[in-house]
């Protein structure tokens, strides 16, 4: 994946968590599109989205992201992966689930209970994940 990283006019507090960042680009990185991708954890064997969900909990878990962290009790938020207050959800092209994404980004930064939301999408076959990072 090929970006450019700059910081303009960042809070100590985002700036923080810039190896997060890192670590996040790096899982992406290390996942590659295939139209018939397949992965295989503890003996078993996933294929398509299930596969893509198992290869990137096996990247978060080498840099110890925490799977599956609940944002707040009430309403129940939940997400797919969080370190310090970087929190990350992953979509494969479902439009409503992607805006409950951004509610609940929405929900924690204005809560102060993260620095950072990231929402890693599909954007097509070709150039597979895009990282997007609501302001």
């Amino acid at each position: 994946m090929k970006f450019k990283e700059e910081y303009f006019f960042c809070s100590p507090r985002l700036l923080r968590n810039v190896d997060e960042v890192h670590e996040i680009f790096s899982c992406i990185d290390s996942i590659k599109w295939k139209p018939e991708f397949e992965f295989q954890h503890n003996g078993n064997e996933y294929k398509h989205q299930t596969a893509y969900n198992k290869a990137f909990d096996a990247e978060f878990f080498k840099y110890n992201w925490l799977p599956h962290p609940v944002l707040y009790d009430s309403p129940k938020l939940i997400g797919d992966y969080q370190k310090n207050d970087v929190f990350v959800e992953i979509q494969f092209g479902n439009s409503a689930t992607i805006y409950r994404d951004y509610y609940k980004f929405h929900f924690g930064l204005t809560r102060n209970l993260l620095s950072l939301a990231v929402l890693i999408v599909l954007q097509s076959q070709q150039d597979f994940f895009q990282l997007v990072l609501p302001v």
